[in-house]
């Protein structure tokens, strides 16, 4: 029976993107891939697909060990991921560096483990992201913990804005999902989010090749992405509704960018 996951349209495009980016059979991560739903699907599509995750209390994980030979692995928060150096052709994560801590020593240990001319790929949200995605509060993330923020996530949850609600009492739901984002997520700036990403790679942001993915058989709204002067307008409006999607590819060093030659004392 098929994973009802693999209609997720998130995992659907990860597998699209690395199938035209990546020579057949590429080595690929799913860095953060609970209970490895894209990595199957990464591995039915002919690519060499492994997955890794932490243990923490805020996911589950329901694949067996047992049978996942040895593709996916769990590895301790902000700890060495569990793989050789340049192992990799692509690393990709689908909203999870919302969730990590340290980013700096992360990202520079998925560098670690991707090879030199490798790709890297993330969905993730900025802080300025208006709609908190996890309990779809817009702002909710944004606000100063106190009682002014839960009166009103209370309110909205009353209005009946909101995700993963339930029969709790407004108040009960507000005061339990606040209290979720403020235990599991870490939203950072777009800016220090390029300056992490961006050290040792170029950033291309790549929202409206996903719009166009999910656009699907709609000609009329792929049609109007097309339109050049609507990309970045179209861009910036995903990325305050929804997340970033940013494709990192090695930097290539240019002469001027080299060290300098060291300066001899002068005699």
């Amino acid at each position: 029976m098929k994973d009802p996951g693999e209609e997720d349209v998130n995992r659907r495009y990860f597998v699209d993107w690395v199938t035209r980016v990546a020579p057949p059979g590429a080595r690929v991560l799913d860095y953060g891939c609970g209970a490895g739903t894209l990595t199957r699907m990464f591995q039915d599509a002919g690519l060499d697909a492994y997955g890794c995750d932490i243990r923490w209390p805020g996911a589950g994980y329901s694949w067996d060990e047992s049978t996942a030979q040895g593709k996916l692995r769990y590895f301790e928060s902000g700890g060495t991921l569990p793989f050789d150096d340049d192992f990799f052709d692509v690393v990709v994560s689908d909203q999870v560096f919302e969730h990590v801590e340290p980013l700096h020593a992360s990202v520079a240990e998925i560098e670690r483990i991707t090879k030199p001319d490798g790709l890297m790929y993330h969905h993730f949200p900025a802080s300025e992201v208006w709609r908190e995605g996890h309990i779809g509060i817009p702002l909710s993330h944004r606000l100063p913990p106190g009682r002014v923020r839960l009166r009103y996530t209370e309110l909205l949850r009353r209005l009946g804005v909101g995700i993963y609600k339930d029969e709790r009492p407004a108040r009960e739901w507000a005061e339990e999902k606040l209290r979720w984002i403020d235990d599991w997520t870490v939203y950072r700036r777009s800016i220090e989010i390029h300056q992490v990403f961006g050290r040792h790679a170029d950033i291309t942001h790549r929202e409206i090749d996903y719009c166009r993915f999910r656009a699907g058989e709609h000609g009329w709204l792929r049609r109007l992405l097309d339109i050049p002067q609507l990309v970045p307008i179209a861009q910036f409006a995903f990325r305050r509704l929804a997340f970033m999607a940013i494709e990192c590819r090695p930097r290539i060093e240019t002469p001027s960018e080299a060290a300098p030659a060291p300066r001899l004392p002068v005699q």
